[in-house]
Parts: structure tokens; C-alpha cells; sequence
């Protein structure tokens, strides 16, 4: 008789919490049968109903588990709770709780925690997770990790190796700066401090660096991201950097760069970044001259 065991999350999230199902079952005795992109709940269960000479314990995976559709009610005396001889090892993006009614509850669902949206909220999310690798995450490098990187898995597999190559236990700055960062990464963070200081100089020499080793896209995002914080700033104070819940170093940042450039330069920057990078998304932007040029004007102008 099948067991089912579920993972519903988003498709970055289902390499690793397969791997991750997978090796624990493996560890029971479990050996992976077939792997299905596509099924159907008879073909599925007139396999699982059939022994097997080679392997008693088995695991028939299905990448998309709403091809199944609704599960019969002739199948669902057939299902099992925990470890059963055979798995069904079933994937979604959400939880199947229509398709399988009242099964649903006896499946195993492996568990899923979302990062947090907001930048603040993920600080303490990376924190936690360097804890559960037995490692402290310093709250100036989670942070930092925050600002740079967006995506969930990425920050994961991140706090993953900097807690193996982390001597005494304990990530820094330094060490983020040292292990995560490649040149265009410090190329980037380079130029949103000369952003913030309105230094000119330090920009150009920034975006030479950028123009050799960096991806024009994301540094757009993250010159964007620092823009809009301020301009919330400039115009609603700390409320304003509440209502985008920055970290305490955004925050920081922000208040500093509202009060060199003030809201009125602070919006119009963002709407000329917004504009920038809808083109050069579109395939009809400048390049980095279009950067350059828009940072220049800018920092000119508040310098001036």
C-alpha cells in the first residue's frame, strides 16, 4: 500500500527539498523507482499494487502532481499513513488539498518557510538559518546578504558555505565581502556608496570597474532599490523607511542620502531609473552610457 508524501513550494524551492526528501528516505531504505513528469492516479497505483523482486521499499516521484487530478474515492482505502512500502513522492506549488479531500491529511506535507518579503524581516530569516548550521550570522552581514542578494535559494546555498568556511563559528562583513562577493558584486556595492555620498569620482571609477566585470540589470535594481528607500525617507521620514521596512544600514543610508539630495531630485531620479530600466529591458536602452550619464547629472546636481 502507497504512502503520499507532498512537497508544494515554488519551483526555485523544489531541487532542494527533493534532494533533501529523497536523501532522508534513502537513509530508511528507499530506493526511487520512477520519476514521472506526468500521471494518472490508476497508472500510479496499479505500479505501487504490483511487488517488486528488487526493491521492497519504493518511491515513484510525479514533477506535477495537479496532472493527477482528483484522487478516486476507489483509491483512497488504499493509502497509508508513514512509512509505507511504496511512496508516492508527488510535487505542486501549492498544496493539493482539493484533488485529494480527506487523504490530504494523511499525507506527509515536507515543510516549506518562505524567506520574508521585506529586507528587515529577512535578517533575522538569514540569522536563523546560519543557527540551524550551527553557525552565528552577524546582524550587519545578514544585512548585507539581504541588500545583494534577492533570490531565496541563492541566499540559502549562500549562508550554507559561508557557515562551512567560517572559522570559530560566527560570519562577518569581512567574511561575506571575502566569499560572496565577486568583483561585479563589489563593483556594485562600491558604487551605491559613492551613490549615497554624491561622489562623483568614486562613481566613475565604480562603473569602469562595472562596465568590465558586472551585468548592467542588476546593478540598475540595486542603485533602484537604494533610490526609492531614500525618497521614502526625504518624504516621510523614518515612517517612510518603515513602509519599506529597510534594514537598520538602509535606514541609515537612507536618511543620509535624503538629506543630500532632497525629495524632489529623489523622485524625479526614481522615475528616470524606472524609465531606464524598462528600456534597457525592452532591448532600446543606452547600456551603462545610460547610467553613467543619469548618475552624473544627478550627483551634479546635488553636489552643485
Amino acid at each position: 500500500m502507497p504512502a503520499l508524501v507532498l512537497i508544494a513550494a515554488p519551483a526555485g524551492a523544489q531541487p532542494r527539498l527533493r534532494a533533501e526528501t529523497l536523501s532522508a528516505y534513502e537513509k530508511k531504505g528507499y530506493a526511487l523507482d520512477r520519476r514521472l513528469e506526468t500521471a494518472a492516479w490508476p497508472d500510479l497505483f496499479e505500479e505501487a499494487l504490483t511487488p517488486s523482486l528488487f526493491a521492497p521499499r519504493r518511491i515513484f516521484e510525479v514533477d506535477d502532481g495537479r496532472s493527477l487530478g482528483v484522487l478516486p474515492d476507489t483509491y483512497k482505502k488504499y493509502v497509508e499513513r508513514g512509512d509505507a512500502d511504496v511512496i508516492f513522492l508527488i510535487h505542486s506549488d501549492k498544496p493539493l488539498q482539493k484533488e485529494l479531500g480527506d487523504v490530504f491529511e494523511t499525507a506527509f506535507s515536507v515543510s516549506y518557510e518562505a524567506a520574508p518579503y521585506w529586507p528587515n524581516q529577512r535578517v533575522g530569516w538569514l540569522q536563523r538559518l546560519a543557527r540551524a548550521s550551527g553557525c552565528s550570522l552577524d546582524a550587519a552581514a545578514a544585512a548585507l546578504l539581504a541588500e545583494w542578494i534577492e533570490d531565496e535559494e541563492e541566499l540559502r546555498s549562500e549562508v550554507d558555505k559561508l557557515a562551512k568556511a567560517a572559522p570559530n563559528k560566527r560570519i562577518t562583513v569581512q567574511q561575506v565581502n571575502s566569499l560572496s562577493m565577486d568583483e561585479g558584486g563589489k563593483g556594485v556595492l562600491n558604487l551605491l556608496d559613492a551613490v549615497a555620498k554624491a561622489d562623483v569620482a568614486a562613481a566613475v571609477k565604480s562603473l569602469a570597474v562595472l562596465r568590465e566585470e558586472g551585468e548592467l540589470i542588476p546593478a540598475l535594481a540595486a542603485v533602484h532599490k537604494r533610490v526609492r528607500g531614500a525618497m521614502f525617507a526625504a518624504r516621510l521620514g523614518d515612517a517612510g523607511a518603515g513602509a519599506v521596512h529597510l534594514t537598520n544600514f538602509q535606514t541609515k543610508t537612507a536618511r543620509a542620502m535624503a538629506q543630500t539630495y532632497g525629495p524632489e531630485l529623489l523622485s524625479l531620479w526614481l522615475g528616470e531609473l524606472i524609465r531606464l530600466s524598462w528600456s534597457e529591458r525592452s532591448g532600446e536602452g543606452e547600456g551603462w552610457e545610460g547610467l553613467e550619464k543619469l548618475l552624473l547629472a544627478v550627483m551634479s546636481r546635488a553636489a552643485g
